[in-house]
C-alpha cells in the first residue's frame, strides 16, 4: 500500500518509519527540510513542502495513495486547516492524529475516516499494565470491550484449548497464541522473541510463558485475573 504522512513529528516519524520497515511505500511530508533531511534514510521518500499551502498540497500524489494521514496533533490549527484541504481533494482514506477531545470532535465533524488518538492510547495502556502485571499489551475497541495479550496462568499449563475453554467458561475469545522461542542475540547471549502458534486445534496444549491474545468485555478479561491468579 501507498501511504502519505504528513507531519514528521514524533508519531509521524514511528508511524512512517514502521511502515516502511513493513513494505509499504511512504512518504513523509513536512515544512521543516531540517526533519526530512534527518529522516530521509529511514523513512521511504521524504518531501519539503509548506503544508499550509494549498498549491503546495496539491502537487502531492494524493490520487495515488490509499491512505493519507494527518500527523499533526500538537498544530491543531495546521491540522484542521490540512484536514479541510484533503477533505476537498478526495482522497481515498484519509486519517488525522488528534491531540484533545475537541480537536477531535472538529475533525470528526469535517468527515475524517479515523481519528488517532495515539497519547490517550498509551495512557490507557499503562494504566492496565501498572493495575495488572498480567497484561502484557492491550487494545481498547471501546468503552466495554478490549483485546488484551497476558501470559497464560500457570494453573491452566499443559492443559488444551478445549480443556480451559475460554469462550464457554469465560466468555471470551481466543484470538491467538504466542510462544516464547530463545536465540542468541549479536553479543552471543540468549534473547527471547515470542511467535504465532497455530492453536486451532482443540487439543493444543498450552505451555508455560505462553502468551494468549483474548477479545471481550472488560468485566470479564477481569474475572479472568481474578479467578486464575
Amino acid at each position: 500500500m501507498m501511504y502519505v504522512v504528513i507531519g514528521l513529528g514524533n508519531f509521524g516519524v514511528a508511524l512512517s518509519e514502521k511502515l516502511t520497515a513493513m513494505g509499504h511505500e511512504v512518504i513523509g511530508v513536512d515544512s521543516n527540510i531540517n526533519l526530512v533531511e534527518e529522516y530521509k534514510n529511514s523513512i521511504g521518500s521524504t518531501i519539503c513542502v509548506n503544508i499550509a499551502d494549498e498549491s503546495s498540497l496539491q502537487m502531492l500524489p494524493l490520487s495515488d495513495a490509499d491512505e493519507v494521514v494527518v500527523a499533526l496533533g500538537e498544530h491543531v490549527g495546521n491540522s484542521v486547516l490540512v484536514v479541510a484541504l484533503l477533505k476537498q481533494y478526495g482522497v481515498k482514506r484519509l486519517v488525522a492524529r488528534a491531540s484533545n477531545k475537541l480537536h477531535r470532535t472538529i475533525l470528526e465533524a469535517i468527515g475524517v475516516d479515523e481519528v488517532l488518538m495515539p497519547e490517550l492510547h498509551a495512557a490507557d495502556l499503562y494504566a492496565l499494565s501498572s493495575e495488572s502485571k498480567q497484561i502484557k499489551s492491550a487494545f481498547v475497541i471501546d468503552e466495554a470491550h478490549q483485546i488484551i495479550e497476558m501470559e497464560i496462568p500457570k494453573i491452566l499449563v499443559t492443559q488444551s484449548v478445549s480443556q480451559v475453554n475460554f469462550e464457554g467458561t469465560f466468555n471470551v475469545s481466543l484470538i491467538a497464541v504466542k510462544r516464547r522461542k530463545t536465540k542468541l542475540n549479536v553479543f552471543g547471549k540468549n534473547s527471547f522473541l515470542y511467535e504465532m502458534e497455530n492453536h486451532k486445534s482443540a487439543d493444543f496444549l498450552f505451555e508455560e510463558f505462553d502468551r494468549v491474545l483474548l477479545f471481550g468485555d472488560i468485566k470479564s478479561l477481569q474475572k479472568i485475573e481474578r479467578q486464575l491468579f
